[in-house]
């Protein structure tokens, strides 16, 4: 007699953008649900599910949104209503701010200059509200448009743009997204920018107390990533047997043997993402360290001049890698780029190929964890399904810096969407990492 096949009743995992969004609430409302949620936090201390907790961790933060937009607008009524009153009440209301907040002054016109500063700018309170903005969102917005000198009309055309992509990124890559769109909307001002700047970049050495000190270096994006990959290059990826440093504590002991010449630099490649367009002479396009952001053409015309290979890959009008090829320093650009030879570039074994491996890391960019910026060309190769099982092939492979290769093996399951997403899965939950775009 044949055995029916065990069905799996455990439930599908949820994905986390799929969440209903809060929306704006009185401040009376908020206060009920605080009191709600911290009383059933009590209650449900030892018996909540996993995926509870994900989602008890999640509402604390989506109450703390709110309150903040909640405050902003306060704040800007306050500002507002002393609109048609003596000027000299106007300039005290930051003082009223720090009263009304138990803070000193400093901190209430810092209160006040942020809330008059984003209630200016369209979409983000609201977006606040709506739950598809954090506050660290909005904050990373503020942090790129106070280092420009954008007039208030550009830097509102830069937040609808930015709205207008936005697709779940975290703070940190839509920080690097309005850094491209700021740096688009007028490529002179940025250029000028960027040479005041360079003349800028400086050491500081700064005591701590408790016989401890910091270093910084302040200089050109492109500069900085040199610096970094020969760090990381440098520093062995596992500690020697009986060597009890975290990895923080060799990058520090590193970094100043390198600087005082008892150690030697390792071979190392930093990369720089530039379109076909700005190689060639262009100037509307902007290049990009995967990780860390936009540069401007010059710089990456600059740092082409010095390169020492050159990675050539051909994308479709979505942005999606078709195929790599590695013509060294002299070939000539335009005929990879008229006609990419598209090659099926899996194997049966379980070595990568070198090709494959390049495939990988020119679409990955970076690690494929969501939020994270390890560099693809420092990541592992993991097969996202193990080897035989899965194949050694593109779409089984993706690049995973070391910390979220042990994450996968160990707390994550992680599967292909069909549209590109890396989709990790933990505690009942999934959460999306979409594939870059060039």
């Amino acid at each position: 007699m044949p055995i029916a096949p065990a069905v799996d009743s455990s439930p599908a995992p949820l994905a986390w953008s799929s969440r209903e969004p809060v929306t704006a609430l009185t401040s009376e409302r908020l206060a009920v649900l605080v009191h709600r949620a911290a009383t059933r936090a009590g209650e449900v201390l030892f018996t909540a599910t996993p995926s509870e907790e994900l989602d008890a961790i999640g509402s604390w933060q989506r109450l703390m949104d709110l309150a903040w937009a909640g405050q902003v607008r306060a704040v800007r009524e306050a500002y507002d209503g002393v609109d048609g009153e003596s000027a000299a009440r106007g300039s005290f209301v930051a003082d009223e701010v720090a009263l009304a907040l138990g803070v000193s002054v400093r901190t209430g016109q810092s209160v006040l200059g942020e809330a008059l500063g984003v209630t200016e700018l369209p979409g983000l309170v609201e977006g606040v509200e709506d739950g598809v903005l954090s506050v660290r969102h909005v904050r990373a917005v503020l942090d790129v448009l106070c280092t420009t000198d954008l007039g208030l009309h550009q830097q509102q055309l830069v937040v609808v743009l930015a709205l207008a992509r936005f697709r779940g990124q975290t703070p940190g890559e839509l920080r690097r997204l309005v850094t491209r769109l700021v740096l688009s909307v007028d490529l002179a001002a940025a250029e000028a920018r960027k040479q005041v700047k360079n003349r800028r970049r400086n050491v500081r050495f700064t005591a701590l107390g408790d016989d401890q000190a910091s270093i910084t270096a302040t200089g050109p994006l492109a500069m900085v990533e040199a610096v970094r990959a020969s760090l990381e290059a440098t520093l062995p990826l596992e500690r020697e047997k009986g060597d009890e440093r975290s990895k923080d504590e060799r990058e520090f002991d590193l970094l100043v043997e390198l600087l005082t010449g008892s150690a030697t630099p390792g071979s190392w490649t930093a990369s720089v993402v530039v379109p076909f367009s700005t190689a060639t002479g262009g100037e509307l396009e902007l290049a990009e360290v995967p990780g860390l952001g936009p540069v401007l053409p010059s710089t990456a015309r600059e740092l082409m001049d010095v390169a020492g290979d050159t990675l050539r890959v051909a994308v479709d009008g979505e942005g999606a890698v078709l195929a790599v090829d590695r013509p060294g320093r002299s070939a000539d650009l335009t005929a990879f780029v008229s006609a990419p030879v598209v090659a099926d570039l899996g194997t049966d074994a379980y070595r990568i190929p070198v090709r494959l491996r390049r495939f990988v890391q020119a679409r990955d960019r970076i690690c494929t964890f969501p939020g994270c910026t390890g560099t693809a060309v420092t990541s592992d190769l993991d097969h996202r399904v193990p080897w035989p099982t899965g194949p050694t092939s593109s779409d089984n492979l993706h690049c995973l810096c070391r910390r979220h290769h042990r994450a996968k093996q160990t707390v994550f399951t992680v599967h292909l969407a069909p549209d590109g997403s890396t989709v990790w899965s933990t505690r009942g939950w999934q959460f999306v990492r979409r594939p870059p775009r060039w």
